[in-house]
């Protein structure tokens, strides 16, 4: 009788599938949610990920990590798949179909008011990381003429700084600036008050549409099959219900 070798027994204490699983390695922004929520591995982008690869020969990992680092990791093969990319900042080739669609604001306390771009030039402002390729030429133009202007990776920080006055003005993600001020609100230390009427915000930014990117053809073609298919159906809107918030 022929001996079953602990190799032998392993290969049939595997599900099924799970000999195929092929690892894909995402690079995501670790400090934007309700898109990306780092604690619980959770979030509008990161369910729509899991939605969209479940049941499939894919083994999603998620590498928290500032948005710049996504992008040189990608670009040097270290990482499978980024989020949040906007055309022209890597290979069309890599691209999704759109995913997702972001509304960037300037946010200020009430006592300043902005109306152009050209109100930023004097001001102590931070805006998340690659805002100056994102939000286009006229932005980058100010924010390369102002000695005050500087990008950051904690976009908690850009709410904080500027609630508490070390700031004059944030460029920020709607949804990431509301979220981060209701926990701010929350946590309140005694003798610090805050409330949304303190903050007064600007629409100077067209919507900015997002794709994600994947290097493997088949994961990517996978994923835009498979977000078509919960638009269609509703999945797409009750991941965003989910987390209170509409596409």
């Amino acid at each position: 009788m022929q001996l079953i070798t602990p190799f032998l027994l392993l290969l049939v204490s595997l599900q099924p599938g799970q000999l195929l699983a092929k690892p894909l390695r995402i690079g995501v922004s670790f400090a934007i949610p309700p898109y990306v929520i780092e604690s619980n591995h959770s979030g509008i982008e990161l369910d729509l990920l899991k939605e969209a690869f479940a049941g499939s020969s894919y083994e999603l990992s998620f590498e928290f990590l500032p948005l710049e680092r996504t992008f040189r990791l990608f670009e040097s093969g270290k990482l499978d798949a980024i989020i949040n990319v906007k055309p022209g900042m890597v290979d069309p080739q890599v691209l999704t179909q759109p995913v997702i669609t972001f509304h960037n604001r300037i946010f200020t306390l009430h006592s300043t008011h902005i109306s152009t771009l050209d109100d930023l030039h004097s001001k102590r402002v931070t805006a998340f990381q690659r805002a100056r390729i994102i939000l286009g030429g006229a932005f980058a133009a100010m924010a390369n003429q102002n000695p005050h202007y500087e990008e950051v990776a904690k976009q908690q920080v850009q709410v904080h700084q500027l609630m508490r006055g070390r700031v004059d003005a944030v460029v920020l993600e709607e949804r990431v600036f509301y979220y981060y001020l209701d926990q701010l609100i929350a946590t309140a230390q005694a003798g610090e008050h805050y409330e949304h009427h303190q903050v007064r915000q600007a629409d100077l930014f067209p919507p900015t549409v997002y794709h994600f990117a994947f290097r493997a053809a088949d994961a990517r073609n996978l994923f835009d099959e498979r977000l078509e298919a919960m638009r269609q159906d509703g999945r797409y809107h009750q991941i965003f219900a989910a987390y209170g918030a509409t596409p």
